[in-house]
């Protein structure tokens, strides 16, 4: 808001990123400083960015994740394999039979192709 002598504003976000939490941490921090900040910020950003000042259009604000679905697809993958052989390991050292293993590669993709629901 707009008044004669300042501008006034009231910002919140939630905390369901690192990005957000960082953020929000950050400015806390800085107490009574948050206005000098997000004045220098907004300057940067549109020295970088001066074509979200046109006019004809509403700026676009592209907020990128922190892992991509690829990156988080790796890491899951990982997480399976380390406990299938954790597993494995378990079986031998009971001095059983290793046979298939209950959890296939076909089942592992299959579960790979469900994390799509949520990236969304």
């Amino acid at each position: 808001m707009k008044t004669p002598d300042k501008f006034r504003f009231s910002l919140q976000w939630g905390s369901e990123s690192v990005e957000k939490v960082q953020a929000g941490e950050f400015l806390e921090g800085l107490g009574n400083r948050k206005s000098e900040f997000v004045v220098l910020a907004v300057t940067e950003y549109l020295a970088v960015h001066p074509d979200v000042m046109s006019v004809s259009q509403k700026p676009q604000i592209v907020v990128k994740p922190s892992f991509t679905q690829e990156q988080v697809k790796a890491i899951v993958l990982a997480v399976i394999e380390e406990k299938m052989s954790g597993m494995t390991s378990v079986i031998q050292d009971a001095g059983g039979a290793v046979g298939e293993p209950a959890v296939t590669e076909t089942d592992i993709d299959e579960m790979l192709k469900n994390l799509d629901m949520f990236s969304k």
